[in-house]
């Protein structure tokens, strides 16, 4: 049987903004809500001076589609969380062909509840200490971007 922890963070600033974080032993599922989609909205979101600007409708469903598919279970030594003050931040790195991509980042300046968030943190620090590395290389050659540099360097 697995060994689960749940946290569910919302903005205390946005209540549509939510995400929900399971561990699983060694493993951590996303499951986002508007969180996300708000962060890269607002990211991508040209600014207007005359009125607001909206993305096309299309493009809510196929975002939400390309972030579920990044969004598979994170090894937690891929994981990093931080609960500071009333805020939550937490980045985990996409692995692809065993090494890390990209990192994807969420995070709020006031969750509705701190406390909560920071026991998360803990419990999940507590757990990083017994996972295993998932990547194949140590340091800096776990990255795809040292490859890609050697390989230009080269």
């Amino acid at each position: 049987m697995q060994d689960t922890y749940t946290y569910t963070a919302r903005s205390a600033e946005n209540p549509d903004e939510v995400a929900t974080f399971t561990l699983h032993d060694h493993s951590l599922s996303v499951e986002l809500g508007g969180a996300l989609l708000a962060q890269v909205e607002r990211a991508l979101q040209p600014e207007e001076a005359q009125g607001e600007a909206r993305l096309p409708p299309w493009f809510r469903p196929a975002l939400t589609w390309v972030v579920q598919r990044l969004l598979r279970p994170f090894n937690i030594a891929d994981v990093t969380a931080n609960a500071k003050d009333d805020g939550f931040w937490i980045m985990a790195w996409v692995r692809a062909g065993g090494l890390r991509l990209a990192p994807v980042t969420v995070g709020w300046r006031k969750v509705d509840n701190p406390d909560a968030a920071q026991a998360f943190v803990r419990e999940l620090n507590k757990r990083k200490v017994s996972a295993a590395h998932p990547g194949r290389l140590p340091g800096p050659l776990d990255y795809w971007a040292t490859w890609a540099l050697v390989g230009f360097l080269v």
